[in-house]
């Protein structure tokens, strides 16, 4: 095959475990239009706010052990079978939602697709990350934020339409799918070289890049990098529980713990506590609460449809563009835009009855600023770096382990948007998540790096270096 059907193959090994994601568009976005059906006791029972809260935010508590399990997963018995498990549990979560009126049950569904998501979100970047050439990785990474707001979009379009037990159904389709072709795809080069197999990383190297010159230099880089590691694991024990405690001394070398901060300061608060989450799990509640000019079940479809097209069309603004750039920019619009949303919120009881019929627009257009800041890349470049910055030794655990800990921030985030709209009304709200991203801008401007067309050995030797020089410089201080 040419080195362009290698490139193929490299965009379909990326598409395919982010149907996963696609199908977890489905599953944020299922509350979103479902909890306003059951409130009302669409479907045979009248379900209580409390309920409904539980309804929407467990799946966050299902992301702690899925990222836990993605972690374990991928590094253990290797990223492609963790891939496929995800597949099989998504269907299984989805079958039992749709299946299943018993609200306990309908809760283990929810879990479980929070659980499956979770999973996903760990072992879809590592695989993606390991098997795309670094020319492809600014496309390849777009993918996952790309088919998680078409997911998103479409689960909108078929909650407009049929009762949101039918959509559970339909959405089994598309994991099933994303099994199917993971079946024909390899194993990633850089774990299968880590388990010894050579000869099987080579045919593995051989499918995704079929260019000897690029086979052979990659292959010479992941031998060099694992020689690196496997001289700082000496001693370190093969169990289990030896495995943690290696993982855990690591945890404390700068070259991990640096990207490792700024990675979850860049998921937990910028994403989770930006208003995104709020968006995805009440659109239709916070429409009808800013009382939007709109039918709100339409209106969440338009919303949807436009962050999918802005994600799609400029995917191919961050091939090009500079990681560092984009991300500060795309944040200044996520930040302007909630600026917007609570001071309109402030503002309204002020607004005369003739400003209002123009002014009545603002939340609105408010959300479309926020999901251009979103497409940009203030939701896409994060997990990029995500399958970057983390040392190769250290990605299935360290992504596995920023997993729990932003689905421990998800969790309080959904949780808390009913009682936070309760109490401070939705000004407060946003001015809270107003305020939270712009200190994730402020500490992104001094401690982001820059990654574009770099490999992933030369983004772990730049980390590396930065600590040689620190220890030097300690080093130093102390001798004076």
């Amino acid at each position: 095959m040419t080195e362009v059907g290698r490139k193929f193959v490299q965009i379909l090994a990326a598409a395919t475990p982010n149907l996963c994601q696609f199908t977890n568009g489905f599953a944020v976005s299922l509350s979103s239009y479902a909890v306003p059906r059951l409130l009302k006791g669409e479907g045979g029972r009248v379900f209580t706010d409390e309920e409904t809260s539980w309804f929407a935010s467990i799946m966050a508590l299902g992301c702690i052990s899925g990222a836990l399990h993605g972690g374990y997963v991928a590094e253990k018995f290797g990223r492609k079978k963790s891939v496929m498990i995800d597949c099989i549990g998504f269907v299984l979560s989805f079958l039992i939602v749709g299946f299943f009126d018993n609200f306990s049950l309908i809760l283990l569904g929810r879990f479980l697709s929070g659980h499956f998501g979770g999973s996903n979100m760990v072992s879809t970047s590592i695989f993606v990350s390991e098997t795309s050439h670094a020319s492809l990785r600014g496309f390849t990474g777009t993918l996952l934020i790309i088919e998680y707001c078409c997911g998103f979009c479409l689960s909108m379009f078929l909650g407009a339409l049929f009762h949101w037990k039918v959509v559970c159904y339909i959405t089994t389709i598309f994991p099933t799918i994303g099994l199917c072709i993971m079946f024909c795809l390899r194993e990633t080069p850089s774990w299968l070289l880590r388990q010894g197999k050579e000869t099987e990383a080579k045919e593995a190297l051989s499918f995704y890049r079929g260019n000897p010159e690029i086979e052979k230099d990659e292959l010479e880089k992941m031998k060099d990098n694992i020689k690196k590691i496997e001289k700082q694991n000496e001693g370190m024990g093969t169990s289990t529980l030896e495995w943690l405690n290696s993982k855990f001394r690591r945890f404390r070398d700068g070259a991990f713990l640096k990207p490792f901060l700024l990675l979850n300061l860049m998921l937990n608060i910028g994403l989770d506590w930006g208003g995104f989450p709020a968006l995805a799990f009440y659109m239709h509640t916070i429409l009808e609460e800013v009382k939007a000019p709109v039918d709100p079940y339409w209106m969440a479809v338009v919303l949807a449809a436009f962050r999918s097209v802005i994600c799609i069309g400029l995917s191919f603004i961050l091939i090009k563009a500079p990681r560092r750039k984009m991300y500060l920019f795309s944040g200044s619009l996520v930040a302007t835009a909630l600026f917007c949303q609570a001071a309109f919120a402030f503002l309204n009881p002020y607004i005369s009855e003739d400003m209002m019929v123009y002014a009545k627009w603002i939340p609105l257009l408010a959300i479309f600023l926020q999901y251009l800041g979103f497409g940009l890349g203030w939701g896409a470049i994060m997990y990029m770096l995500q399958g970057e910055l983390l040392p190769s030794d250290m990605r299935s655990f360290g992504v596995g382990l920023i997993g729990i800990m932003d689905n421990i921030a998800l969790f309080f985030s959904v949780k808390s948007v009913p009682a936070l709209i309760a109490s401070v009304g939705v000004g407060g709200t946003f001015s809270l998540y107003c305020g939270l991203v712009l200190l994730v801008l402020v500490v992104s401007f001094f401690t982001m790096p820059e990654t574009k067309g770099m490999s992933l050995e030369e983004i772990e030797d730049f980390y590396s270096s930065m600590k040689q020089s620190t220890d030097t410089k300690k080093s130093k201080f102390q001798d004076v």
